[in-house]
């Protein structure tokens, strides 16, 4: 069996945010998905959303809950894309898990990564199930499916509080997924 103990690496800093500070960006999508979706939505039909989520009955519920908790997966398996396909990171060094204290699953790459892959990656899932669906929904009049984006663009808010922290990191530095934290740490040449 290989040896996995992972390599001694020089980390230079860490570029992260506050775990409540990234459950608050998703709130802070709130704003976002309003300008990105309702309001445009509201000038083409003259009409809100909103009127999608009025099916109460146990089986609009039930497939909402349903179709949440596959999107959350998905979500996963997109940042875990990211790092195989862009990063070139192996899948085996892709590990998936649920963290209790951010109350939210996890994709982490245990491998570094340049720092333009790490952001491609990690704003796979907001664009994806977020920016493009909502956008495909308000032309397209499906409310349903401007409902689904917008919380989707919710569920990236941790996303783009990492895309925050790593802001100032150039785009050639070599980058580690870190461990329990929100953000990178980022390694010497």
């Amino acid at each position: 069996m290989p040896d996995e103990r992972e390599p001694e690496r020089e980390i230079v800093y860490e570029a992260t945010v506050p775990m409540t500070w990234a459950n608050l960006m998703a709130f802070l999508m709130v704003p976002l998905a309003f300008l990105l979706f309702w309001l445009p939505y509201w000038a083409v039909w003259r009409v809100w959303p909103f009127a999608a989520f009025l099916d109460t009955s146990f089986g609009g519920i039930s497939t909402l809950v349903l179709v949440l908790a596959v999107s959350v997966v998905v979500h996963e398996l997109l940042h875990a894309l990211g790092f195989w396909q862009v990063g070139g990171v192996p899948l085996r060094r892709i590990k998936f898990g649920f963290s209790w204290q951010g109350f939210a699953p996890y994709a982490h790459c245990r491998d570094p990564l340049p720092t333009t892959a790490y952001r491609i990656s990690v704003a796979l899932p907001g664009l994806v199930l977020g920016v493009v669906p909502g956008l495909v929904g308000v032309a397209m009049q499906q409310p349903l499916l401007v409902m689904w984006a917008t919380l989707m663009l919710l569920a990236a808010g941790g996303d783009t509080a990492v895309l925050w922290a790593v802001r100032r990191v150039p785009g050639n530095a070599r980058v580690l997924d870190h461990p329990s934290l929100v953000g990178c740490q980022v390694l010497a040449e």
